[in-house]
């Protein structure tokens, strides 16, 4: 995203001209226009982000910042900004920038989980001095459904629930970055292994997680052989697998007659238990896990906040405009739940002044709480407290 206020783009790789360029995690899709060529303008990220940027693409220039200080940094018309990091609580490496400057002090979460020590972000010198302009805020889960636990709670709930079923084969959706945690959770509790792919293993050692219980698959569980699947389920192992070959692995499994399970773990499974899974019949919380009629079991274990976690974080801060960092949600698209109604409840829970949003593909608007009187005396506004903007660019 462009930022409004200064030439800075955080997650957003296409621009040209005098551009301070910023990523906040290494998320394959918050590095789109990022590639081994890329040569637009300096750009900047946490020191384990640089690790795994440098993984992708050896011959990037990437400047690594420390968090919990501050950087003065220039500008192309001989101007500068401060930039300070904090830590999102998302994936590892994952930081907030919080700019500060001619322009005031403004906030970009990133896409982040709330933790206790998001309160001091409003005792920081710029904050406390200046308040905030505007905070770009992660909306990934802006609806009051979002309920998610905290991922310690979904954790041990997936421990005590293959205790029982152990040993087995327990295959475990990931991303090649995040839910290291809960793995090594699950491999301490079960006492057992996790096997990931070489390139997952050089991610988790960039990321600080070194551990003899995280060994290299012999080979891919979609080649795997009747005799390994059958041996490894005798042993029981944890194994990370891809979004797009968990049920494979799951069928692969099945016909080697071994015992197997698969877990997705996220905060989307809210979705999946009302639309798609019936819920647990074992004795375990069933707010916290549903399995779908093709066996996965679906844990509400997300590294985004919850909706309520959306409002006590914005209580922490001084009350400033939102700018949202995703694009919302419909009904009638692909998901079934309205971003616009979040977007009304989370003003009022949270008494935010105005919400700026877009939605999909490129219309842009701004939710007000001003009164009506108030707005039409400060421009032209729909009657329904909608303002049209151009798009930011995201």
């Amino acid at each position: 995203m462009l930022l409004e206020e200064v030439p800075v783009a955080v997650d957003s790789f296409n621009h040209d001209g005098g551009v301070l360029f910023f990523c906040s995690h290494a998320h394959e899709d918050h590095l789109k226009g990022l590639n081994k060529k890329w040569r637009k303008g300096p750009l900047f990220a946490s020191a384990i982000t640089r690790q795994l940027l440098l993984l992708k693409w050896p011959s990037l220039e990437i400047t690594a910042l420390e968090l919990g200080r501050t950087y003065q940094i220039p500008l192309m018309d001989g101007l500068e900004i401060e930039v300070y990091l904090i830590d999102a609580n998302h994936v590892p490496g994952s930081v907030m920038f919080l700019f500060s400057g001619y322009f005031g002090s403004v906030l970009y979460t990133g896409d982040f989980r709330l933790h206790e020590k998001h309160q001091d972000i409003a005792s920081l010198a710029p904050v406390r001095d200046k308040g905030l302009s505007r905070i770009y805020l992660d909306n990934t889960f802006c609806d009051p459904r979002f309920q998610q636990p905290s991922r310690e709670d979904v954790a041990a709930a997936i421990s005590k629930r293959f205790r029982r079923k152990w040993p087995c084969i327990i295959f475990v959706e990931s991303y090649r970055l995040g839910k290291e945690t809960l793995l090594l959770h699950l491999a301490q509790k079960l006492r057992s292994r996790v096997l990931v792919s070489e390139e997952r293993k050089k991610t988790m050692r960039a990321c600080g997680f070194e551990s003899d219980q995280v060994q290299i698959q012999s080979c891919d569980p979609l080649q795997a052989s009747e005799d390994l699947l059958q041996t490894e389920a005798l042993r029981g192992c944890i194994w990370a697998i891809s979004r797009q070959n968990l049920r494979k692995g799951m069928w692969q499994a099945s016909d080697s007659g071994c015992a197997f399970h698969g877990i997705r773990a996220t905060g989307w499974a809210e979705q999946a238990r009302k639309e798609e899974s019936m819920p647990s019949c074992e004795d375990l919380d069933e707010n916290l896990v549903a399995v779908s009629d093709d066996g996965v079991f679906h844990y509400l274990y997300s590294d985004h906040c919850s909706f309520l976690e959306l409002v006590q974080f914005l209580q922490f801060l001084p009350k400033a405009p939102v700018t949202f960092i995703s694009p919302v949600g419909s009904s009638e698209g692909t998901y079934s739940f309205d971003g616009a109604d979040g977007i009304q409840k989370l003003m009022a829970s949270a008494s935010v002044p105005s919400i700026r949003y877009s939605e999909r593909p490129t219309r842009c608007f701004e939710k007000t709480s001003l009164p009506r009187a108030k707005r039409k005396a400060e421009g032209p506004h729909e009657e329904d407290g909608y303002e049209q903007k151009k798009s930011a660019g995201a």
